[in-house]
This record gives C-alpha cells, sequence and structure tokens, in this order.
C-alpha cells in the first residue's frame, strides 16, 4: 500500500501524488479502500480516486537512482520488441507500455527509433502510430527520471546519453 505524500506511477497517467487514502466519496456503501491522487505533469486535470486493490489500472512506486542508473546500464542489452504482423503493432505498444515495466519502455523506444531509420531511408512515411507510443512511452520515462533525479524531462535523454558508453 502507498502512503499519503508518496509519488507512485499510475497508468499512462505517469506520475502522481497520493494526496489521501480514503473511503469511496462516491458510493457510502462501498467499503473498499480508495487512493486519491493527483497527476503531477497536469496539475490542472481532475484528481483521480481509484480503489487500493484496483486491478485494471496497474501502479507502482518510482524507481530509485540505483534502478534508474541499472536500467541506464542495461539499455544497450535490452531488445526491440517482435511484432509478427504489421496491424498487431498499435496492441503490442499498448499492452508493453500498460504494464509500466521501465524496461517495456525501453523496448517502445528502441523499436520506434530502429523503424523511423528504417522507414527514412526507404523514404516510406512513418505512422502516426510509432509517433504517439514513442512519444508516450518517452514521457513516461523521461518524466519519471527527472522527478527522481531532479532534473528537467529534456535534461533525461542527454544524462541517459552520457552513460551508455560507461555501460558497454
Amino acid at each position: 500500500m502507498f502512503g499519503v505524500g508518496e509519488y507512485i506511477v499510475y497508468g499512462i497517467n505517469g506520475i502522481c501524488r497520493v494526496e489521501d487514502v480514503c473511503a469511496s466519496p462516491f458510493d457510502k456503501t462501498d467499503l473498499r479502500t480508495y487512493y486519491l491522487l493527483v497527476p503531477l505533469n497536469n496539475p490542472m486535470s481532475s484528481t483521480i480516486y481509484t480503489p487500493v486493490n484496483n486491478e485494471r489500472v496497474p501502479m507502482r512506486r518510482l524507481m530509485t537512482k540505483e534502478e534508474i542508473e541499472s536500467l541506464i546500464a542495461a539499455m544497450p542489452e535490452i531488445d526491440l520488441l517482435t511484432i509478427p504482423v504489421e496491424k498487431q503493432r498499435r496492441e503490442i505498444y499498448r499492452t508493453t507500455i500498460g504494464t509500466l515495466a521501465p524496461e517495456g519502455y525501453v523496448q517502445v523506444i528502441k523499436t520506434v527509433h530502429r523503424r523511423r531509420e528504417e522507414l527514412t531511408a526507404a523514404r516510406k512515411h512513418f505512422p502516426v502510430t510509432d509517433l504517439e507510443y514513442g512519444r508516450l512511452a518517452k514521457h513516461l520515462l523521461y518524466s519519471e527520471c527527472a522527478h527522481v533525479l531532479g532534473l528537467s524531462e529534456d535534461g533525461v535523454e542527454e544524462y541517459i546519453a552520457s552513460r551508455i558508453p560507461k555501460a558497454e
């Protein structure tokens, strides 16, 4: 269970601050305990009430600095996604990102990057699906790293790039 004041990753909403742990504000007969979450990157958005034991939307603690450093060191070895049928691309990206696994974010980012290179070289159109999911994966990964490391989201890419040669 997460505590009040803790930052967590909540689905594709990204980083949220746990404002409260309370009873249902909507139904007094609902005996479940709820988190009141406030999205960090979009403070103007609505607050989120979600059951503590929500099984539909994944939640996890933020990575630690050590876990981020380990992830960066492992990035060169993280495989691209295998997409056997082109029509499954959107679903595979969505499922991979939906697990909230940072390695999954890296897989999507690397897959989209490679695909962009290949399509550009072949002078073919770059699909919106790749663009959307590549941006989402980068945002989710970079915003978490930025929050934990005390950097701006723009500075994360440079931070990662400066450490990858050390990992090889």
